[in-house]
């Protein structure tokens, strides 16, 4: 029998034993009081009534907790929601359901481990899911990761709310082989939802990924990735534009961990809608800090599994994938266009359907492979040095230029100093100028600016739109 839990509004009552609250400090800074949000199950605990997570206090996810059709969630500014790790603890906004999450950049919306400080590690606890229902390219699904829910339906405008100056740290359980939950999971979510100003820190999977869907985003961080920063699938079509990856050489998938993984279905189908998101303004910056003396990561924290980063772009299986005015840095491979499964991505690539143009590659150990960089615990095709990318990257008109180290990007700092990342363009930089525009990409709605990458010169008074609401020091912040 499935269980629910009626909640007020603003004064949280909870009835049942696996609600309970006590009058400790929640450790945020301003009091408030403890709360336990859910019973530790995996597919029967419900919020069932609009209901508002209020400041001060602190939230602990315990189990699956999902905010089924016709049922909004608020999250005020400053709140922080704990993630408890013995149940996986996970939130799933279901189709028609809302999240209101709209932080603010001096109280953002913190989404955290329930472990001490010193204790944390990537995947203590589920993650973020919001479900809608956008068009996708395999119609009704069940999103990955244990979950009961599904996903897609034929409104590309569906509005699943809003996520806003929202971190989420240390999120990312693989459920099971290829059965993962993300730091934020979006799943046929439609163009009405505002998303913006979100940071995933060290999460066990990928920090964002998008199932099908039509959604917009902005300002978003993906720092110390466990696998993808950035995994788009299944007929994405949404506009992004600024977003930073950071990675650390430490952690890295068992597979391979790429910046951009996209394809456009698990098999390659060639089936519409394709993936045909846009990117542009993105600073992606790996784990090698000299490429003259690389070697392939191992022993990820005592890990048994190797840390296998890849490419910084991986496009395959029919992708559309489309990315403009960006920097890409510091990855074993900058570009791999794979015509894996079957799929002619390289031909998309050709036609002008799939397009890496004017960008910036920087400090690779290797520019371009036409294949997958790892496989079965070795690397495929070491003499594989990219012909058709090479050709592809290189082309006349295509804007793109190469650098053969970070040092080239003249930025205010060091990019992989993971506690203070200079991420900056300095004035001199290569990046400060020469963004180019298209009609298209205008009237879609992209904001004009002059720089390549996601910030602006170091010397602009607004270039770190982290600044207030991101943590680099999530390892010891005390909630």
């Amino acid at each position: 029998m499935k269980k629910s839990v009626k909640l007020a509004a603003l004064a949280m009552m909870f009835l049942t034993a696996a609600m309970t609250a006590c009058t400790t400090p929640s450790g945020n800074g301003d009091g408030g009081e403890e709360f336990v949000l859910g019973d530790g199950s995996k597919d029967n605990f419900e919020i069932t009534e609009n209901t508002t997570l209020t400041y001060p206090n602190t939230y602990t996810l315990k189990g699956f907790v999902y905010v089924p059709d016709g049922v909004t969630l608020t999250i005020e500014p400053g709140v922080v929601i704990k993630g408890d790790k013995a149940t996986q603890g996970t939130l799933i906004v279901e189709r028609g359901g809302k999240i209101m999450a709209q932080g603010t950049a001096d109280r953002p919306i913190v989404f955290t481990s329930s472990q001490a400080p010193g204790q944390r590690k990537p995947g203590d606890w589920g993650g973020i899911i919001l479900l809608g229902k956008a068009p996708n390219n395999l119609g009704e699904q069940t999103i990955e990761g244990g979950v009961r829910s599904k996903h897609g339906g034929n409104d590309p405008a569906d509005n699943s709310g809003v996520l806003s100056y929202v971190r989420v740290e240390y999120p990312g359980i693989e459920y099971s082989t290829d059965n993962e939950i993300n730091g934020v999971t979006f799943g046929s979510v439609g163009s009405g939802t505002k998303v913006d100003h979100v940071q995933v820190v060290y999460s066990g999977d990928d920090s964002f990924e998008w199932f099908g869907g039509t959604m917009n985003a902005d300002h978003l961080v993906a720092y110390g990735t466990w696998d993808d920063d950035f995994d788009t699938d299944n007929g994405f079509s949404g506009r992004i534009q600024f977003a930073v990856a950071i990675r650390d050489a430490q952690y890295g998938d068992k597979s391979a961990s790429n910046g951009f993984e996209s394809d456009n279905n698990a098999d390659g189908a060639a089936t519409e809608p394709y993936t045909s998101c846009v990117f542009s303004n993105v600073s992606l910056f790996g784990p090698v800090a000299d490429p003259t003396s690389y070697t392939d990561q191992a022993g990820v924290h005592g890990s048994p599994v190797d840390a296998r980063f890849q490419a910084a772009l991986h496009l395959r299986r029919n992708t559309r994938l489309n990315i403009f005015n960006s920097v890409i840095a510091a990855f074993p491979v900058g570009l791999i266009i794979e015509n894996d499964k079957g799929s002619t991505t390289q031909d998309w690539a050709t036609q002008g359907l799939l397009n890496v143009t004017n960008c910036v590659m920087a400090g690779m150990v290797k520019n371009y492979q036409d294949a997958q960089y790892w496989e079965n615990n070795s690397q495929l095709n070491p003499e594989d040095n990219g012909t058709f990318v090479e050709g592809y990257f290189t082309r006349e008109n295509g804007g793109n230029r190469t650098l053969a180290t970070l040092a080239d990007l003249k930025l205010n700092g060091n990019p992989l100093n993971l506690s203070a990342p200079g991420v900056f363009p300095t004035s001199e930089s290569p990046l400060a100028t020469g963004a180019a525009w298209s009609a298209s990409q205008v009237a879609t709605g992209f904001e004009q600016v002059d720089y390549i990458g996601a910030f602006g010169p170091s010397e602009t008074a607004d270039s770190n739109w982290m600044s207030g609401w991101c943590n680099f020091d999530a390892q010891n912040t005390n909630y």
